[in-house]
């Protein structure tokens, strides 16, 4: 659900024009769009160059749209368009008091949000997350569903899993990755620079608690999520096959197939 920021500029979009807009100054009022921008900032959101500019680099072109709606709500102007870089779409929005509150420490955001924690949780595991399951080929088995969060950023992942189990979600956390491998993302190869870490919530009713107390925004995964939650009302011998047959690999990561 959007803020007011983001309806604001939905009403721009369709012509209407605002009373009143105070355009690049950022409203940075505890809110919703506030929070999932913030924490999918944490997770996907960078410096442009030099500048105090905040900026993202994302292979999802309808995920895109949608931050950039948020970050425009929330600096109470235009949306931008976002550009093409090969395999990525680019969105840069020029606000420093929006990138100096953006670039807080983690636990600051997340003291200074509130009662926006959810939210914030969300943007992040939109960013960062993932949910997927286990499969025991030979024995043609569904063994586990997990969702789960990989990142760089120890503190903040210390800081999600406290949050997490807050929310009554215990998670594990492990190091996945070490620095100096080999990474893959929209068909660009890249090195990893630093260690990876997950949190991961697995089990059935754990799965489904995350969908009704955080959820993704994210179509893809909202769906794919929901797809494991309905996994867990089926008979255990029909899970394998239900899900073998609507879902294929691609290099790691199971998806959908297409109708």
């Amino acid at each position: 659900m959007l803020g007011t920021g983001a309806e604001q500029v939905r009403r721009w979009m369709r012509g209407e024009k605002p009373k009143r807009v105070h355009r690049y100054e950022p409203d940075l009022t505890p809110s919703r769009d506030l929070a999932y921008v913030a924490g999918f900032y944490l997770g996907d959101g960078k410096r442009a160059g030099k500048e105090n500019k905040v900026r993202f680099e994302l292979g999802d072109q309808q995920q895109i749209e949608h931050v950039g709606l948020l970050v425009a709500g929330i600096l109470h102007r235009e949306p931008k368009p976002w550009a093409k870089d090969r395999s990525f779409y680019v969105i840069s929005y020029d606000s420093v008091a929006l990138y100096e509150f953006l670039n807080r420490p983690v636990e600051k955001l997340v003291d200074y949000l509130g009662k926006f924690t959810r939210d914030f949780l969300r943007g992040f595991f939109d960013a960062e997350g993932y949910c997927t399951c286990s499969l025991d080929f030979q024995l043609r088995k569904l063994r586990s569903v997990t969702v789960g969060i990989a990142n760089t950023k120890i503190q903040s992942l210390k800081t999600m899993a406290r949050i997490l189990v807050d929310l009554g979600l215990p998670c594990s956390f492990r190091r996945t990755n070490r620095r100096g491998g080999k990474m893959t993302i929209a068909g660009r190869t890249w090195t990893r620079r630093r260690d990876v870490y997950h949190i991961s919530v697995t089990g059935f009713d754990q799965v489904k608690r995350f969908r009704d107390e955080v959820g993704f925004w994210n179509p893809q995964k909202a769906n794919k999520l929901a797809d494991l939650v309905a996994l867990g009302k089926m008979p255990p011998g029909e899970r394998y096959s239900w899900f073998v047959t609507h879902y294929t690999k691609r290099g790691r990561k199971w998806v959908r197939k297409e109708k």
